[in-house]
Order: C-alpha cells, then structure tokens, then sequence
C-alpha cells in the first residue's frame, strides 16, 4: 500500500497507495518539476491514508486547502469487503460526494486504500513579509480584507504570548506585537502585484513592515518550531486544541478560552497562533502548557488534571461557536465531545456507520461511534 502507481501530468495528480509516506509522493512529483503543496510538521513520516483520515492540513493551506481539497478520486474498502471507487471527477452534482464520507471519518466506515493526489507546477516566485500589529483586533481585520482580494500561500498569526516567546526565540522578533507571516507565491508578476495589495491592505490596519527576512526565516525553520527546547520544552503538560470559527466568532473564542483556561487553572499558560485562513474565517492554534514542576508527581492526577483543561477549553469553544477539531483529528479523547457539538444531527454519522459497519469492527468508539 506504499507504491506510486503514477505521476499522471496530463490529469495532473499522484496515485498512489495510502500507505505511502507523503515525503514519498512530494519527492516523485519534485522529479518531475511538480509539487504536492501539502506541507505539514509530520510531512516526513505521516502517511497519506494518514492524512486523508482525520483531514489534515499544511502550512500552504490558505492558497491550496486541507487535504479534502488535495485528493481526486479514492479506492475503499467496506467493512462487508467490498471494494469501491469514488467518483472521478471530485466536483458533479451526481449525488453527495463519497470522498468527503470518508476522509475524516478515521478508519470508523472503510479502509482507503488508494488515492490520487493533486499537484502543481513549481512557483516561479515565492516572496515572504512579516508584519507586526499592534493588537489581535487589527490583524484579523487586515487578513479577513486581504482574503477577499487574493489567497496567500503561507498566512501565520501569533498571539503576544507566543511572539514574546516561540517567535522572538526562533524567528528572531524582539519587538511586542501580534507577528504575522505571510508567503505569496505563483507567476512573478502576479506575486508581484499581490505583494502590493498586500502592504497597501495591511497598512490601513497599522501592521509594521518588518521585510522579507523573518518571513524566511519562519519558512526555513518551520519543522524546528515543533522540536524539544522550543514549542515542546520537555518536561511538561501540555495540549493543542485546534478549533476553528467564522471571523465575527474567532476573536471571541480565543480571548474566552484564554480566560477559561488561565483563571480555571492558574499553573497553566495559554498560547496562540492562527494557522489556517480562509474568506469566511481561521482556526487558532491553541496550546495550553503547565510547567513540569507544577504537574502532580502522582500519574492519575496528572491525567485528571490534563483531561480537565482540555474539557475546559474545547467546551468553551464549542460555547462561543467553534467546533471540536480542524485538522488534529477526534479520536477516543475528543469523542465525547462530538454529541455535544452535533446534537441531534449525530444521528446522520450513526446512520453511516450503522448502515455500512453494522458488526461495529472499524475503530469502534472513535469521533464518538
């Protein structure tokens, strides 16, 4: 299930078997002067059955979208072992579209086992800027305007807490502010004009030009963000809950999971970064951290405490109209949680599941089944 069956340049996608390590098929696209744009921190050991499982996301995703947007047609095996092919074109009006059943669905409804994967020509021009704003206000404003006009590659959002920390260690930004990184990229004169829409747009909001440098800096220290001593500074506790929310809810939601969390819990500190954008909203990169020395020493307690904050701050979100997960997936831990976001409309995925996995063999309890 690791092979690729073809680089298909006519019809401009990748096939291969899920079990293939999606550095794999970026690399076969790159012989051929193509490129996957899925550009994840697990890129050199996550598979793409893996990604395609729980609708994974990569740092590219503003101009090229999730996974879902990524992937044309599947192969799926049901749990009666039927096998299945999903549409070939992954836009008709023929019905409801199979691959969005699936993909993630997290192995709970059938095994993919085959995919064929979207890619792109190089860009000819990939230009980087990074602004600082003056306060989270200003800068969603500014992204949700420059999202009507054009789509950034790369569009990174860090709060003051972990500009203050993670960006001034890695990236190298002294100053206080909100940082922002933005990548462009595509036909040169394209990127060249988008790149003048874009100081002109974020100019009205007070964001400062802070040049090319940092932004390549970031772009170039992207995975090292995730490396211990950095984001991860071993031992502690610690947890991301990714959500995601209409612009006129997103703000909301961070400020209200930020006072849950940080009140409820006064060893923990809660930080912040707006990974993924689209015209209608983004999803904030939210990790709550408790120092190793504030954990208890006794295991059920430090695992209580854990499952605490992360009840605190999803449930908040779920409150203040956000959603469980956006691309880290549900799983057992956040299944609980589902009934509580869908409400009666759970039925539709028990329908599914029923229909198609009456015995319950295909990762039983995972998003809540």
């Amino acid at each position: 299930m690791n092979k690729i069956y073809d680089v298909n340049e006519q019809g401009m996608y990748i096939e291969c078997g899920t079990g293939a390590i999606y550095k794999h098929i970026e690399w076969a696209a790159n012989e051929r002067g193509y490129a996957t744009m899925h550009y994840p921190s697990s890129l050199t050991c996550s598979t793409v059955g893996g990604f395609l499982a729980h609708r994974g996301i990569g740092v590219s995703s503003t101009k090229y979208g999730k996974i879902d947007d990524m992937v044309l047609q599947m192969e799926v095996v049901l749990p009666n072992g039927d096998i299945i092919e999903t549409s070939p074109a992954p836009k008709h009006a023929a019905g409801p579209d199979l691959n969005q059943i699936f993909i993630g669905s997290e192995g709970t409804l059938g095994v993919m086992t085959k995919a064929q994967m979207r890619i792109y020509e190089q860009p000819e021009s990939r230009q980087f800027r990074g602004f600082l704003f003056h306060n989270m206000t200003d800068a969603f404003n500014a992204g949700r305007e420059l999202l009507q006009k054009f789509k950034p590659s790369v569009m990174r959002l860090y709060d003051e807490a972990e500009t203050a920390s993670l960006i001034k260690k890695i990236v190298g930004v002294e100053k206080k502010g909100a940082f922002m990184n933005i990548a462009i990229e595509g036909v040169k004169e394209m990127a060249d004009l988008e790149m003048k829409i874009l100081l002109e747009t974020f100019g009205k909001y007070g964001a400062e030009d802070l040049g090319s440098e940092y932004g390549e800096k970031w772009w170039k220290e992207k995975i090292t963000f995730f490396y211990p001593g950095h984001m991860m500074d071993i031992p502690q506790c610690f947890g991301t809950m990714d959500t995601i929310a209409p612009y006129d809810k997103i703000e909301k939601i961070y400020w209200e999971m930020k006072k849950a969390i940080e009140t409820n819990f006064p060893q923990a500190k809660f930080i912040a970064h707006f990974s993924h954008w689209y015209e209608w909203g983004c999803m904030i990169y939210d990790r709550f951290i408790v120092d190793g020395k504030d954990v208890p020493r006794d295991p059920h307690e430090a695992f209580r405490l854990h499952q605490a904050i992360w009840n605190c701050g999803v449930r908040t979100a779920l409150a203040n109209g956000g959603v469980v997960n956006d691309h880290h997936g549900v799983g057992i831990k956040l299944g609980r949680l589902m009934k509580e976001q869908y409400g009666p409309a759970m039925q539709v995925f028990e329908g599914i599941k029923k229909q198609l996995d009456p015995n319950g063999i295909m990762n039983p309890f995972k998003l809540g089944l």
